[in-house]
């Protein structure tokens, strides 16, 4: 499958050197990209180049990218055209690194269009982005992990985040948490996969932000999920925002919703 020649690929050309990298780096001051190997499959990650042990590590997943043309029918690529998850990673304060969904920015023989249409929170993707956030936390030297998504990325954030112990935090930003929820909201066709409606209360501080003004994502939609699986500590909150402007302005707010001490 073809794959556009974008900055995330070129990354690992120009990190030849410090100074390469603080001049040329299309990712920014020191940021690499790479692939990790996720549950046989593979998937598109990046972090700071020089990277000291963290406690915690912050990991923002991606959203869902481009999985329809304008007229509905499967994109034959996933990969964005904006990579707001990217922008998120590379604003946000303290050790953090970037994942990418399924089939995005990767040459992986066994994608399909299912991978970013139908099944894009499918068991078989769940579990690829798990085993993924484990091996990026060792990269790290990482003991916790903080996990964020934006749009798609904060469903399949959660849904990680249902399945692991070692879980700091999650954040979750104009994410349709309530799948089924929203695919008839949307006029959609059901997607076959697991949704967040159906996980019981997840035991880590949450953050889950919608925006007041996102025709895709209406807060009155997810709000009723968002509240379950935060519990009472958790905070639900709407915000002056669209779905893709302008929450990367105001990273070090969100960051510090989850960690007021930041």
């Amino acid at each position: 499958m073809w794959r556009r020649l974008t900055p995330l690929f070129l990354a690992p050309l120009l990190i030849a050197s410090p100074v390469a990298a603080r001049h040329a780096d299309p990712l920014g001051d020191g940021w690499m990209r790479f692939e990790v190997a996720a549950a046989g499959r593979t998937l598109a990650a990046a972090m700071p180049s020089a990277t000291t042990p963290a406690g915690t590590l912050t990991i923002v997943i991606e959203g869902d990218g481009r999985a329809h043309d304008r007229l509905g029918r499967a994109s034959p690529d996933p990969t964005p055209d904006r990579a707001v998850g990217l922008e998120l990673a590379m604003a946000w304060p303290g050790p953090t690194a970037w994942l990418g969904r399924p089939c995005q920015y990767v040459q992986d023989a066994a994608c399909s269009p299912a991978d970013w249409t139908t099944h894009r929170f499918s068991e078989q993707a769940v579990s690829m982005t798990d085993s993924a956030v484990t091996e990026m936390m060792a990269r790290a030297g990482a003991g916790q992990v903080r996990l964020v998504g934006w749009s798609g990325g904060g469903v399949m954030a959660a849904l990680v985040a249902a399945r692991r112990d070692d879980v700091a935090g999650l954040i979750t930003i104009a994410a349709p948490l309530d799948v089924a929820g929203w695919t008839r909201s949307r006029g959609l066709s059901p997607l076959k996969g697991l949704d967040p409606a159906d996980l019981p209360p997840i035991p880590a501080p949450q953050v889950h932000l919608t925006g007041a003004f996102d025709p895709l994502v209406r807060p009155a939609v997810v709000k009723q999920t968002a509240r379950r699986l935060a519990g009472p500590q958790g905070q639900v909150e709407t915000w002056p925002e669209r779905h893709e402007c302008c929450w990367v302005a105001r990273v070090d707010e969100i960051a510090a919703s989850l960690d007021p001490e930041r």
